[in-house]
């Protein structure tokens, strides 16, 4: 089969992608152009990416963990000789899949996705996520679920559970706040480099078509919590920690992945503060926040 490669840049680290025949992303990567790149170094990884039609087949896989997200069912698995399998099957459509074949090393993987071009597209993402997180954990570096906001040479990161209002908060703060700036809406990255945080923008950003390959310092994290009022609170070490995990991807049940991930994580926290918000989306709320971050 022949394979097209592209390599793309995001925090300072390269990944390539090999794309096989009967994709259908003509025109469909736009989020990935600010991030494209030549080849001037080791990738942190390659991800060959195809499209089959038939089944997925488990064998010999043993199954470590199970969720439901969003209206996909989302399984990992390991093999006899210690390969992991990622499998995200959409609820409502379960012909419709994609498998992540990795391992320890990272250095290669390979995804299969059956399904149509929207599918392929939804496929692609996942699997450079998930590679992203795995892989670059060694590198000081943690891919946040988040919404940012850049203003004064720092970005400012809104953190919470799907539904509690992340990107109504970067809203307001873009509407109230002058100088605001959208830097990624779903999924940014936090390195730290020489010491110093820095939050970086990335190809997925969620619904929300912000693809900006820039980077600011991380000036702060506010934990959302929808509540009849508002009200902030600087947290400590302990529910800094506790506040920020949840919404840090990894595999925390794998000690190769979740030690590097913890001690990024605990550095992280000591350099920045971190607050929590119970708030009603409105004006207030971004007025609040932007005064216990920037004062």
């Amino acid at each position: 089969m022949r394979k097209q490669a592209k390599y793309y840049q995001v925090a300072g680290l390269t990944f390539g992608v090999e794309f096989g025949e009967g994709l259908e992303l003509e025109g469909k990567l736009q989020a990935y152009e600010p991030f494209e790149t030549a080849l001037a170094e080791e990738p942190l990884f390659l991800l060959s990416f195809e499209r089959v039609e038939d089944g997925l087949q488990v064998v010999d896989w043993k199954k470590l963990i199970s969720s439901d997200e969003s209206g996909s069912m989302v399984e990992i698995y390991v093999d006899s000789d210690n390969n992991y399998h990622y499998v995200d099957r959409l609820i409502r459509k379960p012909n419709m899949w994609l498998c992540v074949d990795f391992t320890r090393e990272m250095y290669k993987a390979h995804c299969r996705s059956c399904g149509d071009a929207g599918f392929q597209l939804y496929a692609l993402n996942n699997a450079l996520m998930l590679m992203f997180a795995l892989s670059s954990a060694h590198k000081d570096t943690l891919l946040f679920h988040s919404s940012v906001v850049m203003l004064e040479g720092k970005g400012y990161m809104f953190l919470g559970k799907s539904g509690t209002g992340k990107s109504t908060h970067s809203k307001l703060w873009l509407n109230h706040i002058a100088g605001s700036e959208l830097l990624n809406d779903d999924n940014p990255v936090v390195r730290i480099i020489n010491g110093k945080p820095w939050v970086f923008g990335s190809p997925w950003s969620g619904k929300t078509p912000c693809y900006q390959n820039k980077s600011v310092p991380v000036g702060g994290f506010v934990r959302l919590w929808q509540a009849p009022v508002n009200e902030i609170k600087r947290l400590d070490i302990l529910q800094a920690y506790a506040a920020l995990l949840p919404t840090v991807s990894s595999m925390r049940w794998e000690a190769w992945c979740a030690d590097p991930i913890n001690s990024t994580l605990n550095r992280l926290i000591q350099a920045v503060p971190v607050f929590s918000l119970r708030n009603r989306p409105e004006e207030a709320a971004a007025l609040m926040s932007f005064n216990a971050l920037t004062h």
